[in-house]
């Protein structure tokens, strides 16, 4: 994406409705504000050896580095502490014999055999070589952890032998010296793209570990990777830095890093740092810290797509009364749809900085053209709930678990418009088991009745992988609390995971993403991209997505 200043819309939102609503973050943003000062004052940076360069950047540990298996690439320790055995472009997309790889590999036609071959230049940052034997045993025992991302456990369940994952070792990885080969049973249609995020570990320092407590294990109070900066001192709470790896095997960077304790891209200190000169690269979703920064001098902000979409899960299953859903007529759902003005919404609410959905995938390449966009019209939604005989005395609860004003703002908004056009809504606020309370699955998915409380919920969907986006929608998923069988819809997911090849992966989700438009058979609302805030000590370097691993060749930036 092209590089530009950002520049916040100062628009008046939903002026029609009278209603008075707050910024997003507005009030948090408020009441931190006091705190993130006397924090960043009372926070100390390690001071630069003679002449050495040092960026600095936030996301440093509080109590341990979290483990690289769970969050990929979140923080900028697992960004650049470690390496993977293949490498991502900046639109994640596997690129074939990387210098920054741990190793060259092979993919059968099939998809049901992949070959890695480990360099022989690799090393841990204890100096010792990174063996096959340490990926084959880093992917063994993931499995048995408890903080596994879920597109790396559906590619590691399809191993051969793997029992879902619960076997000791897999039948189905072989090591022949630096060869380790992997057959699957079954296509892991996201084998790829999981071997660029997934990181492997050295088994040496895990041998009593129990698998339950990996993330409290010793070894994150210092981690050792493979990646060209090593862990050389921490002090939790207060800083870490990073050095460059001087046997990394793709060359070695010539300035240090220094991380100022946050929890990834929610800092309250984060404003506070850029203008103070702590902070040269960074990320937020936080539209406050977006007016904060604007004009502030040295420093650019850049808008990077993700796959972040804020959505109403719709649930069409009869009731446990026995009464139909009042959500099962798709003329209801995509009449509610055109009542919401989600562009008045983008821009007043969210000043510009979310983009109205047409569906859950928001890249352009990786769905269908000429999709409807749901353009905001009264008539069509009334005309709409008229031929589907709408009872004007049915009340629809929507449930959200999200606590900040802006939410109330938006509940408070799509109520309004809904009045608008004959539809009673009440929203409210759910806490406690969330799994239960909005995920739970009716023991009959063909069926019902419902086994959740709610017509529309509104959550949010972060999905490293495109099947994260749909797969919890077909009969069986142990999350499928909302969609009944819809066997178009199971046929459609079906064809995304049905093959290894991206290309015809892709020609699947665009089929996908038409009949989601056309059937709604859940609500995309809005795409939230993230920003990245870097300094002009950074120069020019690969942007890609802040939240994962992507080629990005930090060894080499030109730091001023």
């Amino acid at each position: 994406m092209k590089q530009r200043r950002f520049h916040v819309l100062a628009l008046s939102l939903l002026m029609v409705l009278s209603l008075s609503l707050t910024a997003c973050g507005g009030t948090a943003t408020t009441a931190s504000s006091a705190a993130a000062t006397s924090a960043a004052a009372s926070e100390s940076t390690a001071p630069a050896e003679g002449g050495t360069k040092v960026i600095y950047t936030n996301g440093g540990p509080e109590e341990f580095f979290e483990t690289p298996w769970l969050n990929p690439g979140t923080f900028m320790y697992n960004k650049s502490v470690y390496a993977h055995l293949i490498v991502a472009d900046e639109n994640l997309s596997p690129v074939p014999n990387s210098p920054d790889a741990l190793a060259t590999y092979e993919y059968s036609a099939d998809g049901k055999t992949l070959t890695f071959t480990l360099r022989d230049d690799a090393y841990w940052h204890d100096g010792e070589k990174i063996t096959a034997e340490d990926v084959k045993w880093s992917i063994e025992y993931s499995t048995k952890t408890a903080v596994l991302n879920s597109v790396f456990m559906s590619t590691f369940q399809a191993i051969a032998g793997s029992e879902g994952g619960k076997a000791e070792t897999f039948s189905g990885i072989v090591i022949d010296g630096n060869k380790i080969t992997i057959t699957f049973d079954t296509i892991a249609p996201d084998a790829l793209l999981t071997f660029t995020q997934f990181a492997p570990l050295p088994k040496k320092y895990f041998t009593d570990v129990d698998p339950l407590k990996f993330q409290q294990a010793a070894f994150f109070q210092k981690p050792i990777g493979s990646g060209p900066f090593y862990v050389a001192e921490v002090q939790m709470k207060n800083f870490t830095t990073l050095k460059p790896f001087d046997k990394y095997f793709n060359g070695v960077a010539t300035f240090d890093i220094q991380l100022l304790p946050s929890a990834g891209d929610s800092d309250p200190n984060l404003v506070t740092r850029v203008k103070s000169g702590q902070l040269d690269y960074g990320y937020t979703k936080n539209v406050a810290d977006l007016q904060s920064l604007e004009g502030t001098a040295g420093i650019t902000i850049t808008p990077i797509d993700v796959r972040y979409t804020r959505l109403f899960y719709l649930n069409k299953f009869p009731k446990a009364d026995g009464k139909p859903s009042p959500l099962a007529d798709v003329r209801v759902r995509q009449a509610i749809r055109y009542a919401i003005d989600m562009q008045a919404i983008c821009d007043g609410l969210f000043m510009g900085a979310a983009v109205p959905a047409d569906v859950m995938i928001p890249g352009a390449n990786d769905k269908a053209t000429g999709l409807n966009n749901y353009a905001y019209d009264t008539e069509k939604a009334k005309q709409l709930l008229a031929d589907a005989k709408w009872d004007p005395n049915t009340v629809i609860k929507v449930v959200y678990y999200y606590k900040d004003q802006a939410t109330v703002d938006l509940m408070t908004a799509v109520q309004a418009y809904l009045k608008d056009v004959g539809i009673q809504m009440e929203f409210q606020l759910v806490e406690g088991d969330l799994a239960t309370i909005l995920w739970k699955a009716p023991e009959d998915q063909v069926k019902g009745p419902s086994a959740v409380d709610w017509d529309m919920a509104y959550a949010a969907n972060a999905a490293l992988s495109l099947h994260e986006y749909y797969n919890r929608y077909r009969t069986g998923s142990a999350t499928n609390s909302h969609t009944p069988q819809d066997d178009q819809l199971n046929a459609l997911i079906d064809a995304t995971n049905a093959s290894a090849d991206v290309t015809v992966q892709l020609n699947a989700f665009k089929e996908l993403t038409k009949y989601e438009n056309e059937s709604m058979f859940t609500m995309a609302l809005y795409y939230q991209p993230i920003f990245l805030i870097t300094s002009d000590r950074l120069g020019e370097f690969k942007k890609g997505t802040p939240q994962f691993n992507y080629d990005w060749g930090i060894q080499n930036w030109n730091v001023q």
